[in-house]
């Protein structure tokens, strides 16, 4: 799982990177796509560079480039429209407090599962042949789909799709890995867990896993 997480969390922001890298345009990456697709490339690119900046920069040690990246993951996903779709009913039931404490806490759980994983782990060190950018597409209501694949060595290679919202700009709104999505698993677990015990039960939850 250590090694998934650091990996999932470049890969949100590299998505493009081989492509760049080896100077080739994925097939369904036209150089006439869609608005929506135009702006998330550029967003790719400049996450890109920031990424691979902070991965090369000597002069920081690893709690610096912890918090530099843990900057970039709340930029590039919409964690309070994840935290929200993820609680459905819950959270529009909840007072306004607990809506602020629950946004609150979420943006700091999500954050901590893709960014506190890098810490001492070498797996964190990524190349850009690494992470290949299979196909990026737009769909309805300003959404954009990207597939991508991890190739790990030593361990099999990750299938990581994306998908993202365009607005003014572009940001992440579900992660799915090998078929398993962000949204769902944790709207199905957050969601059985405040049927029983409401939303309190859900932030002191993750609360005491950041805790741990």
């Amino acid at each position: 799982m250590k090694k998934i997480a650091a990996l999932l969390f470049a890969a949100t922001c590299l998505v493009s990177a081989t492509a760049l890298a080896a100077d080739q345009t994925p097939a369904t990456t036209p150089a006439s796509a869609s608005g929506s697709v135009a702006i998330c490339e550029t967003f790719y690119n400049s996450m890109t560079k920031q990424v691979i900046d902070i991965f090369h920069d000597k002069s920081t040690v690893e709690e610096q480039k912890q918090r530099a990246l843990a900057n970039l993951f709340l930029k590039a996903v919409d964690t309070d429209w994840i935290g929200k779709f993820v609680m459905g009913r819950f959270f529009k039931d909840a007072k306004p407090e607990e809506q602020k404490e629950y946004l609150d806490t979420y943006r700091m759980y999500l954050t901590g599962i893709y960014v506190s994983k890098f810490e001492n782990d070498d797996d964190s060190k990524f190349q850009l042949g690494d992470i290949k950018l299979l196909s990026i597409v737009a769909k309805e209501d300003n959404q954009v789909a990207a597939k991508t694949l991890i190739m790990r060595k030593g361990d099999p290679d990750v299938h990581v799709n994306y998908l993202f919202l365009q607005t003014d700009t572009c940001q992440v709104h579900d992660i799915e890995i090998e078929g398993v999505s962000l949204l769902n698993n944790q709207r199905s677990e957050f969601q059985a867990l405040a049927s029983q015990s409401g939303i309190r039960a859900v932030i002191d939850t993750m609360k005491k896993r950041l805790a741990d």
